[in-house]
């Protein structure tokens, strides 16, 4: 498949699948952060533990982030946005990210205003970065 070949998602389908996957994510992150308090709650710890239990949201934030990101799209080449908006992640010939570029789109995630990209292109900064697209299924 050459890259003209490509039928790039469109920004509704983009920003959709932002909006999505960010609510997923914080999902995810916040049934984790709960469970893991739940946990640490029922170690038997000095009471001074118990007021340290508000950071592990703050630790668990960017490994779920770039976990759910990272993980969906190198096994399924989606996310549930990008599942529920019928397009997928594809390397710019057209075939299945490497695990590489995947890391490296997912880092690029966390560039400040990285997702006010969509508003210009539909290529956003992480795809740009990791030379991958979203294109349509």
């Amino acid at each position: 498949m050459t890259q003209n070949d490509l039928k790039l998602a469109n920004q509704g389908q983009r920003i959709l699948n932002a909006i999505i996957d960010m609510v997923t994510f914080l999902v995810i992150w916040f049934l984790l952060s709960i469970g893991l308090m739940l946990l640490e709650l029922n170690q038997t710890y000095p009471d001074e533990t118990h007021k340290q239990l508000p950071i592990i949201p703050i630790i668990i934030l960017l490994p779920t982030f770039w976990g759910y990101y990272l993980l969906t799209e190198y096994k399924f080449q989606r996310t549930l946005g990008k599942v529920l908006t019928k397009t997928k992640v594809v390397s710019s010939s057209g075939d299945k990210p490497t695990l590489k570029q995947l890391i490296f789109r997912t880092l690029s995630r966390s560039i400040p205003f990285e997702y006010f990209s969509y508003i210009v292109t539909v290529k956003g900064i992480h795809d740009k970065l990791s030379n991958t697209r979203v294109i349509k299924n």
